[in-house]
């Protein structure tokens, strides 16, 4: 929501480096925008989220082509 309609200059090199994401989308208005922050604000947007080794990749990608993930998986490569 709010992405603007004109040229946005992005640094690649800066973006990978600093690990930053950048997630866009051309629907929506800026009220829209407004009113997302807000329900985040007031603590309305519960995130759903499970850390799992990444040696349960198979696994997981398996799950997630069977449709039973919800939300988001993280691998976690750090023993």
């Amino acid at each position: 929501m709010g992405l603007p309609s004109e040229y946005m200059e992005l640094s690649i090199v800066k973006t990978v480096l600093d690990g930053i994401k950048v997630v866009g989308s051309l629907v929506g208005t800026r009220k829209d925008l407004a009113e997302a922050f807000d329900f985040a604000a007031q603590g309305s947007v519960v995130l759903v989220v499970q850390k799992r080794p990444v040696e349960d990749a198979p696994e997981i990608f398996a799950e997630m082509e069977a449709g039973k993930i919800n939300g988001r998986m993280v691998l976690d490569f750090i023993k």
